[in-house]
């Protein structure tokens, strides 16, 4: 992270650096929309009123499998009972159903990997 300087000091600014720069995108992400959009980027819709939004699905490169997988992740029989799905900015996916009565909230787990990494 600092290259060949593996001081001390050279940590707590790299440190400092990092706290700063994470600081200053906030502030800006607060104040400018723009900005925010930019960096963080939209929600995208990925089921509604129990239709699938295909273009959702292929800007969040997710399939319909997947998609499937999450909704019984919520406790939703089949992707026709859902209100809404949407993938949000921090990557989690949000879906409501019975007529909004019911929402859930889930963590995204992480890839699963298959097969051995040959890295």
């Amino acid at each position: 992270m600092v290259g060949a300087d593996s001081s001390l000091e050279g940590g707590l600014v790299a440190a400092f650096s990092l706290f700063l720069m994470n600081h200053v995108f906030k502030k800006l992400s607060l104040f400018s929309k723009g900005f925010s959009k930019a960096v963080e980027g939209e929600p995208i819709m990925l089921i509604y009123q129990g239709e699938v939004k295909l273009d959702g699905l292929k800007n969040a490169q997710i399939s319909v499998d997947q998609l499937n997988a999450v909704v019984r992740e919520h406790g939703v029989e089949s992707i026709e009972l859902v209100n809404l799905a949407m993938f949000e900015v921090d990557g989690n996916i949000s879906v409501l159903s019975d007529n909004f009565k019911k929402s859930t909230k889930r963590k995204h787990k992480g890839h699963q990997v298959i097969g051995k990494n040959t890295a």
